[in-house]
């Protein structure tokens, strides 16, 4: 199986706030609906732009500076978008796995797919904001986070009536890698392809095809990151083909739609930025 997984669950990259840093610090929790925290300060010298890239996820962002400190609940982009481009501002960051079991009040998952809406119209917690934004400590940041969201995380897995079904709907696209069929989730749960296009959309703000081109991408940007440019173009038509792709220029041509670039210059975008050295896992 390509793309890097545990427990058969996508670890989503964000491979452009990695290269415009000097370095990013990530701290993997794969539980409570959490893929990780990261933090970062975007630096003046690095001119490259602040890309995100679809990933089907939904991060918290907190700028953590000390004259206009803010934070904003992000989903998950369709295409690639220049955001937080401020110089020398220090970011934490939580980012929650794709299709995370946690919900926020008064808010839908699609309400926030392309959006961004400020921390505090929803989640109206001015104590975890002040010690998150007034702190560099990356430790005591996700210690703080952690304690205040854990509670609520439990409180409402227990009432999610699509707990079940949704879970069984995930595992099967991520082992899949985004290649499953909608008409094969409803035959495998028992329920009508129209439930579960609803019951996906409400779960996940997206269409089960949406969500699954989008995990097919995630997991062709995992390939990449493992692989220079001769191996990727020697084994092309193989990484296509085990990623559910017609065929290479259609797998290039969904590659260009999330990035504004191809597998080829984002392979050597990886190497230029030295990757690797800038990522720090803690």
């Amino acid at each position: 199986m390509v793309g890097e997984t545990k427990g058969n669950i996508i670890r989503p990259k964000q491979p452009y706030f990695v290269m415009t840093t000097s370095h990013y610090y990530k701290a993997v929790i794969m539980n409570y609906g959490i893929s990780h925290f990261y933090c970062f300060q975007k630096e003046d010298i690095i001119e490259r732009p602040f890309i995100a890239v679809p990933d089907g996820c939904i991060d918290i962002l907190f700028c953590c500076d000390d004259k206009v400190p803010y934070a904003h609940i992000c989903g998950t982009v369709l295409r690639p978008t220049l955001t937080h481009n401020s110089e020398n501002k220090y970011f934490f960051g939580v980012r929650f796995l794709p299709g995370s079991p946690f919900k926020f009040k008064n808010i839908t998952m699609s309400d926030l797919v392309e959006q961004e809406i400020p921390f505090l119209e929803v989640i109206k917690d001015n104590e975890l904001f002040e010690k998150v934004t007034s702190s560099r400590d990356f430790n005591y940041q996700i210690q703080v986070f952690l304690e205040r969201y854990i509670k609520l995380y439990a409180n409402f897995n227990e009432i999610n009536k699509y707990k079940d079904l949704k879970k069984y709907m995930l595992n099967n696209i991520m082992k899949t890698a985004g290649k499953v069929k909608i008409n094969e989730l409803a035959e495998a749960t028992g329920y009508s392809v129209r439930y579960i296009n609803k019951t996906f959309s409400e779960e996940f703000g997206l269409s089960p095809k949406v969500f699954c081109k989008l995990m097919r991408f995630q997991y062709l940007l995992s390939t990449l990151n493992e692989l220079d440019k001769d191996i990727f173009e020697s084994n092309l038509a193989q990484i296509s083909m085990d990623l559910g792709y017609y065929d290479q220029s259609h797998m290039i041509k969904d590659f260009h739609e999330f990035t504004d670039t191809t597998p080829k210059m984002y392979i050597k975008s990886l190497k230029e930025s030295e990757y690797k050295k800038r990522i720090i896992i803690i």
